[in-house]
């Protein structure tokens, strides 16, 4: 009995499983984003190289899809990193390694990306 009392006064974001849901969710909105990575690559942006090639006609909505998975996966790593910290503060669960890097490297491509470097 005592242990159900215990369960319902955690709250709701440093429940264990809501973290790893948005975990799981932050990598996997990350592998998607990996995935549509060459609709803003060079040969979206330059063209493909043969003569007489431009840019993609549709660039801008290029443009549009990447931000938005992009966003998504920023909030979503974020919201993990929140869960599990808070997580830490109830059963001091070891940090958050992998979702602390996963929000790096997303910042790093967020800096590549707003600087134009994704299209060289």
């Amino acid at each position: 009995m005592s242990d159900k009392k215990e369960a319902a006064e955690i709250p709701f974001m440093a429940n264990p499983v809501v973290g790893n849901i948005l975990s799981i969710l932050s990598g996997l909105s990350f592998l998607f984003l990996c995935m549509i990575l060459p609709l803003v690559g060079p040969a979206a942006v330059h063209g493909s190289g043969s003569p007489d090639a431009g840019p993609a006609p549709h660039l801008k909505q290029n443009y549009i899809a990447f931000s938005a998975v992009l966003g998504l996966s920023i909030a979503l790593g974020i919201l993990a990193l929140m869960s599990k910290v808070e997580r830490r503060k109830v059963d001091g669960s070891p940090l958050p390694y992998y979702t602390i890097g996963l929000l790096v490297i997303l910042g790093l491509l967020t800096v590549m990306y707003v600087f134009g470097l994704l299209a060289i």
